[in-house]
């Protein structure tokens, strides 16, 4: 009698295929505009964030039946899409709060940005003190990117001084090495003294936060009772962008910032970042 053969394509005793991996829940949910890595991680630790209803590991892989929710609300992902990158440079006042961190837009919507699908996220955001240049987007995925090199970048500020500020002071300044213990790179100070009581003081700075200037400063019996951030990189805020306003990013900004944070990066190691 003649043997029956199997079906083409068919294996006799074959394991049965294993279903592709899933993204893991730091990348998706960064990717997707909920929040950052290292907040996802947060949520993670303080068992906000759950997957099936029980607190994933750091690192776990999602799928595309689990269900997540944050604080008790569910977490809907849009279907992977090749979206356009939305990226905005904000004119942002000083003492005016940069609150992005609920998991909509609508928190925002204080600050007349666009609606956005996912929420808007701060590059190195400045102290709500302070004021200026901001740039923001709804990527995770490109902001963590330009987070881990922009401490390289050169920055300029400028500040309204008030108090006894000299040449002598400046020009201590200029070869400032730290702040209580924080590691300082002044690349430039130039004074405008003013009749009265206050001055002014352009600043360019690496890897130095606003906040460190302010206290060099307040340790010398020296005010800066304003702060704005006006250059970030090879980015400039223009008198074209009024505070309180937004606009898009253009594609010839964001290359120019990201070759510049490449280009960069060897300059300085890596910070430790708490």
């Amino acid at each position: 009698m003649r043997e029956r053969q199997p079906k083409a394509g068919r294996r006799s005793g074959a394991p049965p295929k294993e279903p592709p991996p899933g993204e893991r829940i730091q990348k998706l949910l960064s990717a997707a505009g909920i929040g950052s890595r290292r907040e996802v991680e947060r949520w993670i630790r303080e068992a906000r964030l759950k997957v099936n209803g029980e607190v994933p590991a750091l690192g776990a892989k999602l799928g595309p039946q689990d269900r997540i929710t944050l604080d008790g609300r569910p977490v809907r992902l849009h279907a992977p899409t090749v979206k356009e990158l939305r990226v905005l440079l904000f004119h942002r006042s000083p003492g005016e709060s940069l609150d992005l961190k609920a998991a909509t837009s609508r928190a925002a919507e204080h600050l007349k940005l666009p609606r956005s699908a996912g929420r808007w996220l701060a590059i190195q955001p400045m102290p709500p003190v302070d004021g200026g240049l901001e740039i923001l987007t709804d990527d995770g995925s490109w902001a963590h990117r330009v987070s881990q090199g922009v401490h390289a970048l050169t920055v300029d500020y400028v500040l309204r001084m008030r108090g006894p500020l000299n040449e002598t002071l400046v020009d201590e300044f200029r070869t400032a090495t730290d702040c209580e213990g924080e590691a300082m790179s002044i690349l430039q100070a130039e004074a405008k003294y003013g009749e009265g009581f206050n001055h002014w003081l352009n600043v360019t700075v690496r890897a130095t936060r606003s906040a460190q200037v302010r206290h060099w400063f307040a340790a010398r019996g020296v005010i800066v009772s304003r702060l704005m951030r006006v250059r970030f990189g090879p980015v400039h805020l223009g008198h074209d962008l009024p505070r309180g306003h937004s606009r898009a990013m253009l594609a010839s900004e964001r290359n120019a910032l990201i070759n510049e944070i490449d280009a960069a990066k060897p300059a300085l190691p890596t910070p430790d970042i708490a």
